[in-house]
């Protein structure tokens, strides 16, 4: 039987290629403009974020309703992380001055010159995050903080800029993620943010509130979460981290955006006492909202 010329795999091969010749064309303009003065990246910035704006959405993101929303997030889409507190906006252009900045100092690292800007976007992302918000990682503590400041800010504001959070150490995955999926589509890519009350981090946890991103990649789809980076560590201590970001098929992308979840195999490293980098393997599981909604 001859193939029908929009099948469903044509369909998303066709996609896919449309998205990776745009992001590749955004790239280039981006190189261009990280050769410019600061004024003109400012402007660029301006520009660039009225484009966004212009076709963002008015809404509301929180855990209390587990959502999936596509695209950049505007200054009508409020993100809350309970109904007891304001919720925060992500309304600072210097986190994309910040971005331009990480991107060329990665270029000026040994080991990353000659890299290109595709290879570079991913560690750019993950660091622009940890040096906007003053925390590569979180724990306990964190979210305590996190909480108070929520409480405090709340009998002040009705509704928080993210600026309130710059440099306070105290993000979590909210304020990542929310980040995150506006540098992704700042620089052209497709992703969605995820919000679901049944993700495991790691496997072993309990059921717990989450917000990450599956990015639709030129080669198919990706899991990120910005909250939970790769860790590298020695005797204990911080020493780096990566992006942590998975590859998933077609058919597990299907299964969280029915609601249902999946197991993703995690990697952080520690060196040994002779020298060596082993790895620290987990499994994590992330799952999409638990009852079937639209995108938003």
């Amino acid at each position: 039987m001859p193939e029908f010329p929009f099948s469903k795999d044509r369909l998303a091969d066709d996609q896919r290629k449309k998205r990776g010749q745009e992001y590749l064309k955004r790239l280039e303009e981006i190189e261009k403009i990280l050769e410019l003065s600061e004024e003109e990246q400012r402007n660029y910035i301006e520009e660039r974020l009225k484009s966004l704006t212009a076709n963002s959405k008015a809404g509301e993101i929180s855990p209390l309703i587990e959502t999936i929303h596509r695209g950049f997030l505007g200054l009508d889409m409020k993100i809350r992380h309970s109904i007891f507190v304001s919720p925060f906006v992500v309304d600072d252009p210097d986190i994309y001055l910040l971005f331009f900045n990480v991107i060329r100092r990665f270029r000026e690292m040994e080991g990353w010159r000659g890299k290109s800007l595709r290879d570079i976007i991913p560690f750019a992302v993950q660091v622009t995050l940890s040096e906007y918000f003053g925390n590569a990682v979180g724990d306990a503590s964190t979210e305590r903080q996190n909480l108070e400041f929520y409480g405090d800010a709340s009998w002040e504001y009705d509704l928080i800029s993210i600026k309130e959070l710059k440099g306070k150490k105290i993000a979590i995955c909210a304020e990542k993620a929310a980040v995150a999926q506006n540098l992704l589509a700042f620089v052209g890519l497709e992703s969605e943010l995820i919000v679901s009350n049944r993700c495991r981090i790691p496997e072993e946890d309990k059921y717990t509130a989450h917000m990450y991103i599956v990015i639709h990649g030129t080669d198919g789809y990706m899991i990120y979460d910005p909250t939970n980076p790769v860790l590298v560590s020695k005797e204990g201590k911080l020493q780096s981290y990566l992006p942590a970001i998975y590859t998933i098929t077609e058919e597990q992308y299907q299964e969280l955006i029915k609601g249902g979840s999946i197991r993703v195999a995690h990697k952080d490293y520690k060196m040994s006492e002779n020298g060596q980098w082993i790895p620290v393997e987990s499994n994590r599981i992330y799952a999409g909202p638990s009852v079937k909604i639209e995108q938003i």
